[in-house]
């Protein structure tokens, strides 16, 4: 079992920082294998360095996903392509709110060298359901993973992520911290199975209490599968 969406440093009122023998803590008690780790709330080198830390502690628990700022142009770029050559990356995360104002130009050239490396995106949206259409719609080869089924607190903004979804299939949703949860296996159902990605926003988030959201779902034991591990693995950047 994987947990696609972990937090080495957070983006909660108080940016608080796990240690990997909190998050493994966690992961033990969830019965989770392995879990994505990413830092936020950082400039692009210093998170990544605080991922990577981490990662030492435990790499045969721990898939660590790069984090960069659009904003710092093109040393995001750079801080991109060097964390895939040098820490393995197998993936970047990206967070709209850390960017003033979040746009297709933007984002494009992190989103190129994504493409190129084969790498999936985790972004948080924010809501932002314009932005994503957009991104859907201009890059079909990227494997974009849109974080919380794209607004964790508003029914009627996942829906319109889901609808969204529903008209381009290199779009995922994680499950992560989504507070309305009936939405997951109305996702999934709406979707497929190979579409939606558990996650738990963790560890300040108990795994345990996320992965519940998806043992509700009834899946059949190939689906829970699929979410729980497969989708993420066909998603990862090739080592």
């Amino acid at each position: 079992m994987i947990d696609c969406h972990v937090h080495v440093k957070g983006g909660d009122k108080y940016k608080r920082e796990f240690r990997a023998r909190q998050i493994l803590q966690c992961m033990d008690e969830a019965g989770i294998d392995r879990s994505v780790i990413f830092s936020i709330c950082l400039p692009s080198r210093e998170s990544n360095a605080l991922t990577m830390e981490c990662l030492q502690e435990a790499p045969d628990r721990f898939i660590a996903f790069a984090h960069v700022l659009p904003g710092e142009g093109q040393g995001a770029v750079d801080e991109l392509k060097r964390s895939f050559a040098e820490d393995g990356a197998r993936g970047v995360k990206l967070h709209c709110g850390e960017m003033d104002e979040p746009s297709v130009q933007l984002l494009a050239p992190l989103l190129e060298v994504c493409i190129e490396h084969q790498a999936p995106v985790l972004i948080d949206m924010c809501g932002n359901i314009t932005l994503a259409r957009q991104l859907a719609e201009s890059y079909t080869d990227l494997k974009l993973i849109i974080a919380h089924l794209g607004a964790p607190n508003d029914e009627d903004l996942i829906e319109q992520f889901i609808v969204m979804a529903e008209a381009y299939r290199s779009v995922y949703f994680d499950s992560s911290y989504c507070h309305r949860p009936w939405k997951i296996p109305e996702a999934i159902e709406r979707l497929g199975a190979h579409r939606v990605i558990f996650g738990s926003d963790g560890p300040l988030i108990h795994p345990t209490i996320e992965l519940a959201k998806i043992q509700v779902c009834k899946l059949s034991a190939e689906d829970y599968t699929r979410v729980t591990e497969g989708n993420i693995l066909s998603l990862l950047r090739p080592q």
